[in-house]
Formats: structure tokens, sequence, C-alpha cells
């Protein structure tokens, strides 16, 4: 075991070949992770079902997709990097805890307020595990296998997202009871997931009580590496606006616009964008996360394309837009992940993660809420454009930027 010690934390990790139980943890955790970001966008589907019952209106279901995103800012700013301090098992075990309250009160949701308590709880349990879970898959890994770790858990991140919509789409689609079922499979699923949490060995040791506090987002010391940190950074939550545009869009797009009302076609298309993320991040060269252009070209080509698609009303350049855009936000993911886990204190691992995570889930934000609010007063082709525009230069300005030389 290696040890790095601090003056309130020592944080042990594991190294490759360092016990058949830390192997299994490693792949536990993995599964886990994948269980709770399928939660996360379980909902997406089934906001069709929700407006008639509970009367709400599209500026609504955007308030409800925010609100989840609220809750994982919440989760990163105040709690995931607690996890240096008391350890990652209990975050983790508290993660699982607060998807399997979320999943009650959807259970449960006759209207808005319910819905809205519901979705930010899910928030607060995916902003808890992005940032746990990818400290404590680093650190079972070991230093010598941070490709592995890095590409794990990014596929765990962005394999859960699609799956999530797909899942929902299919039981919305084929099953009588479209916002419940669905809920009731996925709260039986979340059984094993706590159980393999608590099976999980502890990397965290000399662990002191909880401080409760909201913290600034931490950066490396050393400014080349916080040069290319922000770098990363930057271009994750150009990413994430992406897919947060995309997610807003897909739904209301394909049954306003192209008249698709099957339920299962609309999951899939918004699973479509994560699972493409998902293949990006596992099959890409390393070429194109270590050279500066790749990340960028695919993101902004997706989001050229679909907009296009948007305005021509066009699935099928609709779709091609979402393939580029979901390589692009993969490649992204992949390259801040791995970046991060190689940049972090070991000492505090988690606290780093918590700050890329942050960039990451205020890229989802802001486009959603501005979407929403946009879409009072003006079109909705313009809306996107303007929206379009706007990640297009948050994009290039993070290619553009000054590289970091060497990181000591």
């Amino acid at each position: 075991m290696t040890d790095h010690i601090a003056s309130d934390v020592r944080v042990r990790t594991v190294p490759p070949g360092g016990g058949r139980r830390s192997r299994a943890g490693f792949w536990l955790v993995a599964a886990v992770y994948t269980v709770v970001m399928l939660g996360g966008t379980l909902p997406i589907p089934l906001y069709v079902f929700w407006a008639p019952q509970m009367g709400f209106g599209p500026f609504t279901t955007t308030l409800v997709f925010a609100v989840y995103a609220l809750g994982t800012v919440l989760a990163l700013m105040v709690f995931a990097s607690l996890s240096d301090r008391v350890g990652r098992r209990p975050l983790l075990a508290a993660a699982v805890l607060a998807a399997a309250t979320s999943t009650a009160l959807f259970l449960l949701a006759h209207d808005v307020g319910t819905l809205l308590a519901a979705r930010f709880l899910c928030g607060l349990s995916t902003g808890v595990f992005t940032a746990t879970g990818t400290a404590a898959l680093g650190e079972l890994a070991g230093a010598e296998r941070t490709r592995l770790a890095s590409t794990v858990s990014t596929a765990a991140n962005m394999g859960g997202l699609g799956l999530g919509t797909i899942v929902a789409g299919l039981f919305a689609q084929y099953e009588a009871n479209p916002t419940h079922l669905v809920f009731w499979v996925y709260l039986a699923s979340l059984v094993p997931a706590f159980l393999a949490v608590v099976v999980t060995p502890e990397t965290v040791t000399s662990r002191q009580r909880p401080a409760m506090s909201v913290r600034r987002p931490a950066f490396p010391d050393r400014r080349p590496a916080r040069t290319e940190f922000l770098r990363v950074a930057t271009a994750v939550l150009a990413a994430f606006a992406v897919s947060g545009l995309f997610s807003s869009l897909v739904p209301s797009f394909l049954r306003e616009q192209l008249h698709v009302h099957n339920v299962a076609a609309v999951g899939a298309e918004v699973g479509l964008l994560f699972i493409v993320a998902l293949i990006a991040q596992v099959a890409a060269p390393e070429r194109w996360t270590s050279g500066r252009w790749p990340t960028p070209a695919f993101l902004v080509a997706g989001v050229a394309v679909f907009e296009a698609g948007l305005l021509a009303r066009s699935l099928p350049v609709f779709a091609a837009g979402t393939l580029l855009a979901g390589t692009g936000i993969g490649l992204a993911f992949r390259r801040g992940v791995a970046a991060t886990q190689r940049l972090a204190d070991p000492r505090r691992r988690a606290d780093l993660l918590s700050t890329y995570f942050l960039f990451a889930y205020t890229g989802t934000i802001v486009p959603t809420l501005a979407l929403g609010l946009l879409d009072q007063t003006i079109n909705q082709d313009v809306a996107t454009l303007i929206l379009a525009v706007a990640v297009i230069a948050t994009t290039l300005a993070s290619a553009l930027s000054r590289p970091a030389t060497t990181v000591a």
C-alpha cells in the first residue's frame, strides 16, 4: 500500500494487483456508478405524461430539468468533497440512499412540488456519486492504472445516462403504467447497489469528523497544472452545455415538429447522444484526446449540424449532429477526467474532481434555463440558435487558450 499523508487526511491508494478484494471493489463501484447515473435520466421521456396530469407547460419542464442540475451543483459544493475526510464508502452509501428516496418520491408524485423535490434529490445523489465514485475508482485501480480508472469512470457516467432514457422510453411505450413501473424496478435495483457499496474496500484512512460548509472550487496549486485544469474544465463545461441543450430540445422537437409520438423512439434519440459519447471514450485513439483540436472540432461540428437539423426539421440531419456532438462530449469528458485524476493532490482527490464536475453541471444548467426563459419571449428556433453560437464560442475559447507548458 502507498500512504499519502496530509495534516488532516491520509489517503491509501490500492496499487494494481493490490488484492482480489480491491479489484472486485473497483468493478462493484463502477457498476453502482452506472446504476446511479441511469436514475439521473429516467424521468426525461416521462414529462410528456406528467405535464397533462399535473397541468404544467414547457417552462415548468425546463425548471424541473434545471432543479436536477442545481441539486447536482449543491452536492458538489457542499457534500462531494466530504469523502476526503470521512471516507469514500459512507458518501457512496448516502448517494444510493438519496437515489432511493428520490425514486420513492417519483412514485408518489401527483403535483409539481413533489416532482421538483424528487428531481432535486436525484441531482444530489448523482452529484455526490460522480465525484466520490470517480475518486474511489482512481484509488482502487492504483497509480499505474489511471487510464483504466478514467475510462471506466467516464463509461459508467455516460453509459448510465444513456441507458436511463432508453429504459424509461421502453417502459413508457410498452407498459400500462408508464410513470410507475420503471421506478419500482429501479428502486429494486438499488438494493444490491447499496450492498455492493457496503462490501467495497475503503481507500481513505485516518478519517475525521465531517465539516459541513460551502466549499470554494479547488484548483491545483502550481500554475502550469492550474492552467491545464482550467482548459479541460472549460472544455467539459462546453460539452455538457451541448448535452443540456440537446436533452432540453429533443422531446419537444420530436413530438411537436416531427410528430414522433413513440416514447421509446424519443428516449432512444436522447440516449443516443450519451451512448455515442460512451463509445468515443472507449474506442477513440489516444491521439484524439491528447491532441488539441479533435474534441472541439467534433463538438462544433455536432452543434452546427444538429442546429441545421432543427431549422430544417430534418431527423436524419439532427441524428447526424447527435453522432458528432456525442463523440465530442465523450472525448472532452475522458480527457478531462484523466487530467483531473493526474493533476489532483491524492489528499484532495475528491475536492478537485468536485470542481471538475461543478464546471460540467454548470454547463448543463445555463442552456437549459436560458432556453426556458428565451422560449417565453422569442421564437424557439432563434433561441436555440443563440445558445448554439454561445456553446461554439465557449468551445473555441477553450481550444484557443494558452496551453500549459509543464506540470511540476
